[in-house]
């Protein structure tokens, strides 16, 4: 089995060093590392050509569904995994995703996602919500059959066949950097791929460490929430749950309760996000 390892990059200096070396280190090595980068204005290039096993390929489009697309067509091996230039591997990283494919013979996996250690409270925070609250991993192995958002592959840490990936024409370049691994995998559900998760495929996953950067993910995660509902659901979407969140939020502020600030600041833009979404795609989605 030969597998590729592609990685979309825009600016991640802080992080490309110890992304490559854990893929380096790994206890089976990638038979080709393809690192897409979108026009990098930092030293991200730069560090990565220190590694002569990585193949650094032009992202024009620059978003991470465009630089995957271009690492799929470059791409020479039966499997290709996915994982982000601000993550670190496993160091059983690739063998496990060998024995998940020999033991399963699935079409595709996705494995599990843990916190990296935080730099600061901000990425502390984000970590939490992203991969604790909104996304759940659990310890055992299961077919997913499902189109459930907790049960969507994030390509941070799955893996495909390239005959798959190729059958459903790679990655959506309408959703950006944003719910397209969420499209990925619930169209390889549609076209009846076999999907398992397997919780020993494992990555660490560092996050935004700003308060911007919360708030530009946060819009950013509530567009796409938009466009899922464009593709996939209703014309009216009404989520009680998040006013609710809203209203505990506000009410945090108030009693002057520990991260009731930032726990506001993500729902607002998560919410500003849902609404410019509606109006961009024609669903009404609040």
């Amino acid at each position: 089995m030969k597998i590729s390892v592609v990685i979309p990059v825009y600016n991640e200096e802080k992080h490309i060093t110890s992304c490559l070396e854990a893929l380096q280190n790994n206890t089976r090595k990638a038979d080709e590392i393809l690192l897409a980068d979108g026009g990098s204005e930092d030293r991200t290039r730069e560090l990565a050509a220190r590694f002569p096993e990585v193949t650094i390929l032009d992202n024009p489009k620059r978003a991470a569904a465009a630089g995957r697309n271009v690492g799929i067509r470059r791409a020479t091996g039966s499997v290709i995994a996915f994982t982000d230039g601000d993550c670190i591997v496993r160091e059983n990283w690739l063998e496990e995703i060998e024995a998940a494919f020999r033991k399963y013979r699935p079409d595709g996996i996705g494995g599990k996602i843990e916190p990296a250690d935080p730099e600061n409270q901000y990425e502390e925070f984000w970590n939490t919500l992203a991969w604790k609250v909104l996304m759940s991993f659990g310890d055992e192995a299961y077919q997913v059959k499902n189109r459930t958002m907790n049960d969507a592959f994030v390509t941070a840490n799955c893996a495909y066949t390239r005959k798959l990936l190729y059958r459903l024409k790679g990655f959506n370049l309408w959703f950006g950097n944003n719910a397209e691994d969420v499209d990925l995998s619930w169209r390889a559900l549609e076209a009846g791929a076999k999907l398992w998760y397997v919780p020993s495929v494992e990555i660490q996953a560092h996050g935004v460490t700003t308060p911007e950067g919360i708030r530009n993910k946060s819009f950013r995660n509530g567009v796409s929430s938009s466009k899922i509902q464009k593709k996939y659901g209703s014309f009216v979407n009404y989520d009680v749950n998040i006013y609710k969140l809203l209203l505990q939020h506000l009410k945090g502020i108030v009693r002057d309760e520990a991260d009731a600030g930032i726990n506001l600041m993500e729902v607002t833009c998560h919410l500003l996000g849902k609404y410019y979404g509606s109006l961009k795609n024609g669903v009404i989605n609040v």
